[in-house]
């Protein structure tokens, strides 16, 4: 019986998926504010418009979900990376919500883009026990090895 290899896990689709709109989130709103003057002018006024941004905070906080559940569920039951993308949403959502056309704004955008892709990374790396969970071992077997490489489970019991 073959199994999949760590590269093709769909949780970690999920979570390069995650990455890269996380990093185009973080690079449109650090970015937005030093370009905005040129979009109209080369045709691409729509990245400056208000329904852009809700629509790249709603796939950023799709591909999250999906994907910091299923690595949880399936491999690793570490709720770090999970928390630390439930705070970058909320300050995506908080920022956007409260902060408005402020200096602020960019920056805590940005630094909320680049949270959820670390959180994405850390979700990957996290899912090296992933190998051996295909191979037979169980989740518990998987947390058990990586809290021994430094990991930090819930505290469930094995």
């Amino acid at each position: 019986m073959a199994t999949s290899s760590l590269s093709d896990s769909p949780s970690r689709r999920w979570d390069r998926a995650g990455i890269a709109i996380s990093t185009a989130c973080a690079i449109h709103c650090a970015a937005l504010p030093l370009v905005a003057g040129v979009l109209p002018v080369i045709g691409l006024h729509h990245f400056a418009d208000e329904w852009v941004e809700w629509l790249l905070i709603a796939i950023t906080a799709t591909i999250g979900v999906v994907g910091h559940l299923s690595a949880y569920v399936l491999h690793h039951r570490h709720v770090g990376p999970t928390i630390a993308f439930a705070a970058s949403l909320g300050l995506i959502v908080g920022t956007r919500l409260t902060l408005g056309d402020t200096l602020l704004e960019p920056a805590a955008l940005a630094i909320g883009g680049l949270t959820a892709a670390g959180a994405h990374w850390a979700n990957i790396h996290l899912c090296r026990c992933c190998i051996r969970h295909e191979a037979g071992a169980s989740v518990d077997e998987c947390v058990e090895s990586s809290q021994q490489l430094g990991g930090n489970s819930t505290g469930r019991a094995g």
